[in-house]
């Protein structure tokens, strides 16, 4: 009559959460390699899959958390492997790239992209050409990777080279065309870039946008 009295057994504390970053759009279980691009100083790793093209890890700044990200997350073609391999790979991925082999490719700045896109607003306004314009390939190729190529047909990059050619005024202007609409186009390209870039790759390089 007096079991209300008795000591309840404890109740069993949930596991901690895990600390390790969640694979982009559940791309789980992809067989790949890990790359590494600099921002503003700081030297970001991250998962990618060469067989389809697909980044599938946010941009990770520390190296033993992306060898655990990778050993969780990610496989190579010989199955799963755990942290200590993934770490020699981390390591390698510091000064090498199966994507970029141009160092200065894989390194962007906050500040010299913000001045780009006023540079591209100021085309938009005035339609004339700004000398030495330039958006790296590579950061709009890891955008496209990392969005998963959902960019919409509208703000497609058929023509995203040749529009930075225009703008730059490394390419005459074809007859017909206005400089304002094709700023105006690779802007609303580069936009579509970064909303459809998932996790810190879109509020990593939100000053693309405008």
């Amino acid at each position: 009559m007096f079991d209300f009295f008795k000591k309840k057994p404890p109740v069993p504390e949930p596991p901690p959460a895990s600390t390790t970053p969640q694979p982009l759009a559940g791309r789980k279980g992809h067989i790949g390699g890990i790359e590494a691009l600099t921002l503003d100083g700081t030297l970001y790793f991250f998962g990618f899959d060469f067989r389809s093209d697909l980044v599938v890890s946010p941009l990770i700044p520390d190296a033993a958390l992306m060898a655990r990200f990778a050993a969780e997350h990610m496989e190579q073609r010989d199955g799963v492997h755990d942290e200590t391999y993934w770490r020699e790979l981390v390591g390698y991925a510091v000064d090498n790239s199966e994507l970029c082999s141009d160092e200065t490719s894989r390194s962007f700045d906050s500040q010299a992209l913000a001045a780009a896109i006023a540079s591209l607003g100021r085309v938009q306004r005035e339609g004339t050409p700004e000398p030495g314009f330039a958006i790296e390939y590579h950061l709009r190729y890891l955008l496209g990777a990392a969005g998963g190529w959902e960019v919409p047909e509208e703000a497609g990059d058929e023509d995203a080279d040749a529009w930075i050619r225009l703008i730059a005024g490394a390419a005459p202007v074809p007859e017909g065309v206005s400089l304002s609409d094709v700023a105006a186009r690779l802007q609303r390209h580069l936009n579509a870039l970064v909303d459809a870039a998932p996790g810190n790759w879109a509020t990593l390089f939100a000053v693309l946008k405008s």
